[in-house]
């Protein structure tokens, strides 16, 4: 996932003369946020590893012509997988909010920081605000110059503003804060703003000189950080208390919302005033005389007839317009809110993952009975895959409302824990599925046979 990231933001990171201990801090933040999914993995590979070896020699049947069930095997190593959780959950809920937190402010400084200076001979040089530089060549000390250009666009006007010269040096000062041209034998060509009624004429100046000095700030090429409150109120950024907190005073606000709207809806509906409710479904046919009934009822001549109409209508208008407002409101207030609940599930739903996966791979390897590197290795990451897709896409089902924010943070453990239970309760009771899988070498019997089948097909042909 490391070198997922660095490809991803590869054009980001290189050219810009980053020091390696930026990137080494990058990295250690990157990886401090991906150990709540290196746990659940580690987990369930070491424990398909375990019980796959003992029962590659037998140890497993051992024990249990001694009484001793796999399920009372696996009791205090299940506890074991509950204190890995809860040390996960710690790490979740302090360690890895504080790591998204540097990850996402330093990775938005490096984004936004410059490519280093490096002005190259014939190509026209823009990285210097106000600026376009082009030197036509370079001596091999990298610091003598000729054929320079340099249009300075400060003022916003064009190329109103060029200087030419034959040769010159190139070199920065006070610890690579400023950049100093010294220019010899060259031209400064300005055309100078407009001045009186005639707006046709320009007064144009060519000034000649044998030495002239020009210094640009580099500021903007160092590293500087952000500050991290840019990224602090993301959902990803808080524990599982602060954001509990945060779902509490939104359900606040939005309450609070809808109170206000309806005293507001209220005074627009005099003939409602003390029955009228935001949140309820009122007939008002029966109440109501409309159209020119309702106009005739009025003693009045059709000019003030005319002018109730427009009142009406811009009344209509005015509560149209704030409804339209305020339900745009809400709708954000629960998109957020449903974000910041998923991310809650969520903290707590990853920390279960190392027991949900343990009961997985207990009984995986007293099925496949295979130990070390090789099956185990394909199997649980098959398993740790099909866990991190069904988290995945319980969160994306989630926030799209597809799923409650509850059911898709815990999608995954909802599907495999009882997948683990039943794996557990075949293997515990001589199940004949389970000594099917057995006697076939955890199925490896029947993937060898397929492809011993798939390459006689591609002989014969």
């Amino acid at each position: 996932m490391i070198m997922q990231f660095f490809w991803k933001y590869v054009d980001d990171l290189i050219g810009k003369g980053l020091e390696l201990s930026v990137i080494g801090e990058l990295v250690f933040y990157l990886s401090a946020t991906m150990v709540p999914l290196t746990l659940p993995i580690a987990v369930l590979l070491s424990s398909i590893m375990t019980f796959g070896k003992m029962g590659e020699h037998y140890e497993l049947v051992a024990l249990k012509s001694a009484g001793i069930s796999l399920t009372r095997f696996m009791l205090p190593l299940g506890v074991f997988a509950l204190f890995i959780s809860g040390v996960s959950f710690t790490f979740t809920n302090w360690v890895t909010p504080r790591a998204q937190l540097k990850s996402s402010t330093l990775l938005y400084s490096i984004t936004r920081q410059r490519p280093a200076l490096n002005i190259k001979p014939g190509v026209y040089y823009k990285d210097i605000d106000g600026y376009v530089i082009r030197i036509g060549s370079k001596a091999k000390d990298n610091s003598t110059i000729y054929d320079i250009k340099i249009y300075n666009h400060t003022s916003q006007r064009g190329n109103v503003d060029m200087i030419v010269a034959e040769q010159g040096e190139m070199f920065t000062v006070g610890k690579d804060s400023s950049l100093i041209f010294r220019l010899q034998n060259g031209i400064q060509y300005q055309e100078l703003p407009q001045k009186g009624a005639n707006k046709s004429q320009y007064e144009y100046m060519r000034t000649h000189f044998e030495e002239y000095e020009m210094m640009f700030d580099l500021s903007a090429f160092k590293f500087q950080e952000s500050d991290e409150r840019i990224f602090e109120s993301n959902q990803r950024m808080l524990s599982v208390g602060q954001l509990k907190q945060v779902i509490d005073s939104l359900d606040v606000d939005g309450i609070d919302l809808v109170h206000r709207m309806t005293r507001s809806l209220r005074s627009h509906y005099s003939f409602m005033r003390d029955t009228f409710q935001f949140d309820q479904k009122l007939d008002y046919s029966s109440k109501l005389t409309t159209g020119s009934d309702y106009l005739a009822s009025f003693n009045a001549p059709p000019s003030a007839q005319k002018e109730v109409v427009e009142r009406a209508k811009n009344q209509a208008r005015n509560v149209k317009s704030f409804s339209r407002v305020n339900k745009q409101r809400l709708k954000n207030d629960e998109k957020k809110i449903n974000r910041f609940a998923i991310e809650f599930h969520y903290k707590i739903a990853i920390s279960l993952a190392c027991f949900v996966l343990f009961m997985i791979g207990a009984p995986l390897g007293a099925i496949i009975r295979k130990g070390g590197f090789g099956l185990p290795m394909v199997i649980a990451i098959f398993f740790f895959a099909i866990f991190h897709i069904l988290s995945t896409v319980g969160k994306k089902a989630a926030e799209k409302f597809v799923f409650s924010a509850f059911t898709g943070a815990w999608m995954a453990t909802i599907i495999l824990l009882p997948l683990g239970i039943l794996l557990t309760y075949w293997v515990n009771s001589d199940h004949p599925i389970a000594k099917k899988i057995i006697a076939s070498r955890g199925g490896l019997n029947y993937i060898i046979a397929f492809f011993n089948q798939f390459s006689r097909k591609k002989t014969d042909v």
